[in-house]
């Protein structure tokens, strides 16, 4: 099944198949689909849902600071749901804009309770994992007082998140299973590689990572080197 997960969860699939009388359980996690032109302009004209309601649930702290991030990547209204739906959902985020147009997200969080670098990450881990994102202007505190609550630090939970995400790389030259194990044994050592499985009849290598630790421009270069 190929969805769009903005508009609808694995699990709300699932359902609406039991509802119909089949039972239905999910056999592997989910996997992200690199979009190509087709792909991207279709996405353009699909109605999107809004974050506002998603929003509206935050909540809004006494001490908040904004700041704002420039973000390389965003092609059509699903990029720019799908990060304001996915940080908007977070602890310590009260409130999201992205501008598609300006390439740009404003944030509004707790800084007490979480830092930009975390967010940062957060927004560049987004499915489809494409996103490149820097902090572009200082942090501002947009309290008007010192706040009054004690607030405990707690660490971020992206729940929203997959923690692993999958690439394909192709890879020319090699000639023999020696140029498979050293590639596979390097790589495998890299940090945020989960796992890696090259393929010499297919050219190319398959590999599990952390986006938070590595991105698929960092793995290429590595099997170049």
């Amino acid at each position: 099944i190929v969805y769009q997960p903005h508009l609808i969860t694995v699990e709300e699939i699932r359902k609406q198949m039991e509802a119909v009388g089949f039972p239905a359980f999910i056999k592997k996690q989910p996997k992200y689909l690199k979009l190509g032109a087709i792909d991207i302009e279709r996405l353009k004209s699909t109605p999107v849902k809004s974050s506002e309601g998603s929003q509206q649930k935050s909540p809004s702290y006494t001490n908040d600071s904004q700041v704002t991030f420039i973000i390389e990547g965003m092609h059509c209204k699903s990029c720019v749901s799908n990060i304001e739906s996915a940080l908007s959902t977070l602890q310590h985020v009260s409130s999201i804009v992205v501008s598609l147009e300006n390439r740009s997200a404003i944030v509004k969080y707790n800084a007490n309770s979480v830092t930009p670098e975390t967010l940062r990450k957060a927004v560049e881990a987004v499915s489809p994992g494409q996103y490149r994102v820097s902090i572009t202007s200082e942090v501002e505190s947009t309290s008007k007082s010192p706040s009054s609550l004690s607030l405990q630090k707690s660490p971020l939970n992206i729940v929203s998140q997959p923690l692993t995400q999958e690439t394909v790389i192709n890879i020319d030259g090699m000639t023999c299973n020696s140029c498979v194990q050293s590639i596979e044994g390097i790589i495998s050592k890299k940090a945020g590689v989960k796992s890696i499985r090259v393929s010499l009849a297919n050219s190319n290598g398959t590999v599990e990572y952390d986006p938070l630790l590595t991105s698929p421009e960092t793995l290429r270069e590595a099997i170049e080197d």
